[in-house]
């Protein structure tokens, strides 16, 4: 071993104990029993907070700081262990898993359904993620969905036990190490596809004046990722996902034999932030009704990202296995405080605008007391994502998390 790499291999050692040291306290189960109750509609004590720092957040946070490890494996683990350590800093509800190796499961193709993808930047010089930028879809004609083939996957089981085996020399005997298949896929994902595609503005128009064409693209759709998931049951490469953050008593299923893990032994999820301008009746008749049967093969399910729901709420409550319902910030969460009483989990994420950019706390804590008092009596849980930025102030983060806390614990 040249020194290079043994002092990578230290660092990222140091930090695996510091992660490992933390989940041993009491402060940690707390921490996992508030997410297990919240998730199994039992009322905490406590509102669970936790912020999701965004790819740029994260630039600004680590400006300045370099990684030891020059080894482009070594560098990914040591920069994922970085920033664990810095959540466990934040003192929200992050808790400590173990380091999951995803099994080495690889499609068929070179494109999910058999097309490329195309992406036009408006700044041509600029092809980062964080310029604006629109679809190039590939289905420019009514006959080019005939090119759509469903994505087939394999499973290399040698690259799996390899990145196991290596994960495990390295830190097997301070963190535990485990596979982590989950859930193929984004989940019931299908109006993302379908404006890949198509476009944004095409499909739209397509619902009006397309409409049977839209319904064989969807069934196109569902049928090909049924057949993903399949395909992942099938393979042996599915682990339980009731950990972490999603922590529940529900899941697996009481006949689960502890060893082959089947769909319905997970969370499966949906959204629909594409047919965020659609009616409760279009978005029921062009997605729902294709997204469910994929729903269904999930134990549970959890729903919604960034879209406005308000007006869809008894539309996403007739998912039958639907557990939680994540309710962005423009969906109006007294309205669902009434729809959903004890029935459901809210998951209610934050403006990161209105955090990032507060001039003080005085909103940001008025915000929290009235949504929170509104919510008494709900499980409910508070969620700060979408962080692209931090405005030059990581210490914000450390703020909104002690007030999210601290009001949640007052309201309850």
């Amino acid at each position: 071993m040249n020194p290079s790499e043994s002092k990578s291999r230290d660092a990222i050692r140091n930090l695996a104990a510091q992660l490992a040291e933390f989940a041993q306290t009491e402060e940690h189960a707390q921490r996992k029993q508030l997410w297990n109750d919240v998730n199994s509609l039992r009322k905490p004590r406590r509102p669970p907070v936790v912020c999701h720092p965004g790819s740029g957040c994260w630039a600004e946070i680590e400006a300045g700081s370099e990684l030891v490890s020059e080894d482009p494996f070594l560098a990914d683990v040591e920069l994922q262990l970085r920033r664990k350590v810095y959540k466990l800093q934040l003192d929200d509800d992050t808790v400590i898993e173990p380091w999951w190796v995803h099994p080495a499961v690889e499609l068929e193709g070179e494109h999910l359904w058999g097309m490329p993808i195309g992406y036009t930047h408006s700044d041509a010089s600029d092809q980062s993620t964080r310029c604006a930028w629109t679809y190039d879809p590939p289905i420019k004609e009514e006959a080019d969905i005939e090119n759509i083939t469903p994505p087939r996957y394999k499973h290399n089981e040698t690259k799996t036990q390899e990145n196991l085996s290596r994960m495990e020399e390295l830190l097997g005997d301070i963190l535990p190490v485990r596979l982590f298949g989950a859930v193929p896929g984004p989940g019931a994902w299908l109006h993302g596809w379908a404006t890949q595609l198509c476009g944004v503005e095409a499909l739209l128009v397509y619902m009006m004046d397309r409409r049977e064409w839209v319904h064989r693209l969807m069934s196109l759709l569902r049928d090909g990722h049924l057949g993903v998931m399949t395909q992942f049951e099938e393979m042996g490469v599915l682990t339980l996902n009731n950990t972490g953050l999603m922590a529940c008593d529900d899941l697996p299923q009481p006949d689960f034999d502890g060893g082959h893990v089947r769909l319905k032994d997970l969370w499966g999820r949906g959204e629909s932030q594409e047919f965020q301008g659609v009616s409760p009746a279009q978005h029921e008749d062009f997605l729902l009704q294709y997204q469910l049967p994929i729903l269904a093969r999930s134990g549970l399910s959890f729903y919604g990202c960034c879209e406005d729901l308000t007006n869809k709420i008894p539309l996403i409550l007739s998912i039958p296995n639907l557990r939680k319902f994540v309710c962005s910030p423009w969906t109006n969460l007294e309205t669902l405080v009434e729809a959903v009483d004890r029935r459901y989990c809210i998951e209610w994420r934050q403006k990161a605008t209105d955090v990032v950019f507060a001039h003080g706390l005085q909103s940001i804590r008025d915000h929290l007391e009235r949504g929170l008092q509104a919510a008494q009596g709900c499980c409910i849980q508070v969620v700060l994502q979408e962080l692209e930025t931090c405005d030059g102030n990581p210490q914000r983060l450390r703020e909104w998390a002690a007030l999210a806390k601290e009001i949640g614990a007052n309201c309850w």
